[in-house]
């Protein structure tokens, strides 16, 4: 019993620090992690984050040991009562055979079915203890398990359409994410007409892309709704619909795999087939340094494995827009796709993107006006809201947020540009 209760303990103890144990691992990542080491140095917060670990680990011990503590002060009473009762019930036994109530020959047999006796039943209250304490756990894993996913299909799910006919509409669409009263979107509108290419611009926080994941149904609005040609996102068979559409995301995820895996993993519906590989690497402009790497298409990346090679964050940004292309999807949802491409390659990359995307519902979000501009309609969403709407010569008419904003780039623009010619000119004469 005194495992059982141990045991109960523990993981009891083990629920409620969950949330300090997973910051413990967090801190762990933090002060390890490859990713972060540059910025560690620079700013010098390596001590802080290692200090909190620390903190916290120490903590996490002081619990674990003081249960355990516990448990082996409660194993040795217990082992010590148990003890009396064998020493009392031997000495009764020998004072029986003093007496000539016993012999020897039974005192012996007593001893050694008594000791036996002992260590079987002592096993048996351990095992039972492990058992209980598996139970406990598999009771946790069951539980997680059981969680049901709050998007699912409908009842009796529509099939999403080949190739859009209409396009896609938001329809006084207001969303806020779970555990927050800011809405991100509020009476949001939005009409994309098949085959059209549109830009969404808006500062940080004004819910550009929320619009992708309220899209791809990662949550479902709280109110309006979200049609593709016609039917509510709702209606649709989930599966079919996130076929429908390809993203490339703000934060696209590297993976520890070969270059071909990291772009073939864009449509598993089908096995890789490398001259498709190759053909989404050019479209997103990623042939060229691929044909650089120790082994090309086949070269693993990332450095937790040996020989494994880590990319830039523009390459890295390149291998998810080839992943993206990978996936002929008749949508496709670009989350800032220049951020890490300099002017020459931005103005390369969208001369062949128009090419690309032609025939297919194309969306962009973007902070560059320079490729917000070459879309058939751009979106200005400014708190949730589509504020401003037209071509790029209908918004620079209007002389509003998008016409001031893009003046303002501009300006930035020209200021770099001249200050790089006084250097040019000091460095000739």
């Amino acid at each position: 019993m005194t495992l059982v209760r141990h045991q109960w303990r523990m993981q009891q103890w083990w629920r409620e620090t969950t949330s300090e144990r997973r910051w413990a691992d967090y801190y762990d990542w933090i002060i390890t992690a490859g990713d972060a080491a540059p910025e560690q140095r620079i700013f010098g917060w390596g001590h802080s984050f290692h200090e909190a670990f620390l903190q916290i680990r120490k903590r996490l011990r002081d619990g674990e040991m003081g249960l355990i503590k516990n448990e082996i002060l409660a194993r040795i009473l217990s082992s010590a009562i148990g003890l009396l009762i064998f020493g009392a019930v031997l000495g009764w036994m020998v004072w029986r055979a003093t007496k000539g109530y016993a012999t020897l020959g039974d005192l012996a047999l007593f001893y050694q079915a008594f000791g036996q006796g002992h260590r079987l039943m002592r096993a048996a209250l351990d095992d039972t203890g492990q058992i209980f304490a598996k139970m406990l756990f598999i009771r946790s894993l069951f539980e997680f398990l059981e969680l049901e996913p709050q998007i699912t299909n409908p009842s009796a799910p529509q099939a999403a359409p080949v190739q859009l006919r209409e396009g896609i509409r938001f329809t006084n669409v207001t969303f806020r994410y779970p555990g927050t009263e800011r809405a991100a979107l509020r009476n949001f509108n939005l009409s994309i007409n098949a085959g059209a290419t549109v830009a969404i611009v808006g500062s940080n926080g004004a819910g550009k892309s929320t619009l992708v994941k309220l899209l791809c149904r990662f949550y479902d609005p709280e109110a309006g709704s979200i049609e593709i040609d016609g039917v509510d996102l709702r209606d649709v068979d989930l599966a079919a619909l996130r076929r429908l559409v390809t993203i490339m995301f703000q934060t696209p995820m590297p993976y520890h795999a070969t270059v071909a895996d990291n772009i073939a993993i864009g449509d598993l519906s089908a096995p890789p087939a490398r001259d498709r590989v190759e053909t989404a690497a050019r479209s997103a402009g990623a042939h060229e340094f691929i044909g650089t790497l120790p082994q090309g298409y086949d070269t693993l990346l990332g450095k937790t494995f040996a020989e494994g090679t880590e990319l830039s964050g523009g390459e890295r940004q390149r291998i998810a827009l080839a992943r993206a292309f990978y996936r002929q999807a008749p949508v496709v949802v670009l989350d800032e796709p220049t951020s890490f491409m300099d002017s020459w390659a931005e103005a390369e990359w969208l001369d062949r993107f128009e090419a690309l995307v032609r025939g297919r519902t194309a969306i962009i979000i973007t902070h560059r006006f320079t490729t917000a501009m070459r879309a058939d309609c751009i979106y200005v969403v400014d708190q949730g809201r589509i504020v401003e709407s037209g071509s790029h010569k209908e918004l620079m008419a209007l002389k509003g947020r998008y016409a001031r904003s893009w003046i303002a780039q501009t300006r930035s623009v020209q200021r770099q540009v001249g200050a790089t010619d006084i250097l040019r000119e000091r460095e000739a004469r």
